[in-house]
């Protein structure tokens, strides 16, 4: 799966220089403060599902498996590490490392501000799973 994941990656991405979307992502957070929290969750999960539809459309994968493939394209893409656990049927556990958008930050944060990640985790794992999702974010790179 790792092959075909790779292929879906490269025809649907951009490169863009980790540093320069993290300055990016940034400047952001000083020009509108912690109050955009809700439109990046937003934004991040419609991102997400259409990620989540392109895996599931190209692979023919779904379920679990499309999970997965997201884990692969998440770090084929180099947005992070990421590692999933299912904890019971209707929770799970994803932990992120190595997080581009928060990885440079030259100042932490009092907040969680991983907004568009939890948002894109989200809308993933709803088009995954076929059930609504929230993504409560219990600890930041950020902070």
């Amino acid at each position: 799966m790792k092959e075909a994941v790779e292929e879906v990656v490269r025809e649907s991405s951009v490169l863009i220089d980790k540093e320069g979307l993290s300055n990016l992502y940034e400047s952001v957070l000083k020009i509108a403060g912690f109050g955009l929290g809700g439109i990046l969750y937003t934004a991040g999960k419609k991102a997400g599902n259409k990620g989540a539809v392109l895996l599931k459309d190209r692979l023919g994968v779904k379920g679990r498996d499309l999970i997965e493939a997201m884990v692969l394209a998440f770090e084929v893409g180099n947005w992070g590490k990421m590692k999933v656990e299912g904890v019971n049927e209707e929770l799970y556990r994803v932990t992120v490392t190595e997080n581009v958008l928060v990885s440079s930050l030259e100042k932490r944060r009092k907040k969680p501000v991983c907004h568009p990640l939890a948002g894109y985790i989200a809308g993933f794992f709803e088009l995954a799973l076929e059930d609504k999702v929230q993504v409560k974010e219990q600890q930041c790179m950020g902070k």
